[in-house]
């Protein structure tokens, strides 16, 4: 861009150290009119690159802080999803534990209701003895007590 603007800033010079015997005044002031122009053109593009230049390196900083700020996101990220795999993983260890002891407590409530009817058989079967017992003593106390009756009279 500098290199444009110094360009007619040098054949405004040329110009007019060749032409000022063949220039007259009027052109003479309105070329030199013309340079200072130019020149001050070119002193706020100088001024103007050097504020895009330090706009530049601030947004190249921005950038680079940015990005530090991304990778340690990304690794939190990262390390959150092995947090959460290991948690699943967990999880359903955990979840095939329950099922495991759901379907050992299904098995032990079965095997305990076998027992509960085992021991109400034997229970039944006990009573029935007992009272089988209990009648073949009474017929045996009673045929005693008819013999010694019997005996007595």
């Amino acid at each position: 861009m500098s290199k444009v603007v110094i360009k007619p800033i040098l054949y405004a010079a040329l110009a007019g150290g060749l032409l000022s015997s063949c220039v007259s005044q009027q052109k003479y002031q309105a070329l030199i009119q013309d340079k200072d122009r130019l020149d001050v053109s070119v002193e706020r593009a100088h001024k103007e690159i050097k504020e895009l230049k330090e706009t530049k390196l601030n947004l190249e900083d921005q950038i680079k802080y940015k990005n530090v700020e991304i990778a340690k996101l990304e690794n939190q990220v990262s390390t959150i999803k092995k947090q959460a795999d290991a948690m699943g993983q967990k999880f359903d260890e955990l979840e095939d534990q329950m099922k495991k002891m759901s379907a050992d407590l299904e098995n032990k409530k079965y095997e305990s209701a076998l027992l509960v009817a085992s021991y109400e058989r034997k229970i039944a079967e006990l009573q029935l003895l007992g009272s089988k017992l209990k009648a073949k003593k009474k017929a045996k106390v009673t045929k005693k007590t008819d013999k010694i009756l019997a005996v007595k009279n």
